[in-house]
């Protein structure tokens, strides 16, 4: 019992800091389309996918094709939004988002300097705004290469990097947690725009994240099941 009992407390631990995601992922298939294509999703069912201020993507090279890339230009002024509506199968608690966010220029390329923008997002039930998070202050890591081609895929590990992408993963800690109840529909929308920047750049779309706490009910009756079963392995 001795040498079980740090295991537990071991496990206990780990079961405080798992954290998993509802991810709507538009990099999942990546593709060339004058239309804007639909994530691939991680814990949910989407039901619906709205745009507001454009109405197709920037195509015609592999970095752009790898994400979603709205085919306007936030640096001049303009900006764009997003909205999906989707359910869940089972109750979950949401406490933060994550966002993987791609700038590039008129050409197709990597976005070769920094930039700045800003962003909203809201978490809704019907018309009632149940959580939201904002960032007024996001910088796009640039490359730091003039000759920067359009060849690479867009990568959220190579931002920054020379000859990698260019953008920033973002994380943002909703203004309070919030429980989205089984079969009801809820709806997410992201707006993004230049924020302070006075240089034109586009910025598109790798990833949204939901990221989601275990239930107390469900937390603890894992933990109690493993702790019984190693307990009593432990007997024989």
């Amino acid at each position: 019992m001795k040498k079980t009992f740090p295991v537990i407390v071991s496990i206990l631990a780990l079961a405080g800091s798992a954290h998993s995601a509802i991810v709507f992922d538009y990099q999942a298939n990546p593709q060339a389309t004058t239309s804007f294509y639909q994530p691939e999703t991680t814990g949910a069912s989407l039901t619906s996918q709205t745009f507001t201020g454009v109405s197709n993507q920037k195509t015609g090279s592999n970095y752009v094709d790898s994400f979603l890339s709205p085919n306007i230009n936030v640096g001049n002024g303009n900006a764009w939004s997003v909205s999906l509506s989707f359910t869940v199968t089972e109750a979950v608690t949401v406490d933060s988002i994550a966002l993987n966010l791609f700038t590039f220029s008129g050409a197709n390329a990597v976005q070769n300097s920094d930039r700045r923008g800003a962003y909203t997002f809201d978490l809704k039930l019907g018309d009632n705004v149940l959580a939201s998070c904002s960032n007024s202050n996001l910088t796009y890591l640039g490359t730091g290469d003039v000759n920067a081609g359009s060849s690479q895929q867009a990568n959220v590990g190579t931002l920054g990097q020379l000859g990698g992408s260019s953008g920033i993963h973002e994380e943002g800690t909703l203004n309070q947690a919030v429980t989205l109840s089984a079969g009801n529909t809820y709806t997410l929308e992201l707006s993004l725009n230049r924020g302070q920047e006075t240089q034109g750049y586009f910025v598109g779309l790798g990833a949204i994240e939901l990221n989601t706490i275990p239930e107390p009910a469900t937390a603890s009756l894992s933990i109690l099941g493993m702790a019984a079963l190693m307990m009593r392995r432990r007997r024989r």
